[in-house]
């Protein structure tokens, strides 16, 4: 991969309020519209590196549809940690409660980094992104 600035997409592409992951040079981008414009980032979560692009995008923050860890859409600063989700836990069987227990103990030891920033500019309506 060569670094320099590529093309992403045209910003008709990428309406305010969406989000697409996209690949640049080899590199997987999280293109991002929010309201201050359009940012970059690396597309893997902070926790456990799953693919943010199919997670949500919503009031200014991105959630990870893996762990449902929290980050700023502006700066990719962590808002909020990963958190293991049972919706029908009282569903389940006691071991599977108690072996998702463990998982939840290992979780809450794994740091969540802050999303990885690409550099974005925007001109004659294409997005711009140095990789």
């Amino acid at each position: 991969m060569m670094t320099g600035w590529y093309q992403a997409l045209d910003t008709k592409e990428l309406p305010q309020g969406t989000m697409k992951g996209i690949e640049i040079a080899g590199a997987k981008v999280l293109l991002v519209h929010g309201s201050s414009g359009i940012r970059a980032f690396e597309d893997r979560c902070g926790h456990m590196s799953a693919p943010m692009s199919i997670g949500t995008f919503k009031s200014g923050v991105l959630k990870c549809a893996l762990h449902a860890a929290v980050f700023d859409a502006e700066t990719g600063a962590v808002r909020g940690q990963a958190q293991m989700h049972a919706p029908a836990a009282g569903q389940l069987p006691p071991e599977l409660m108690t072996m998702m227990a463990q998982m939840g103990q290992i979780m809450a030891q794994i740091r969540c980094e802050p999303l990885r920033p690409f550099p974005v500019a925007v001109e004659s309506g294409h997005v711009m992104v140095y990789v």
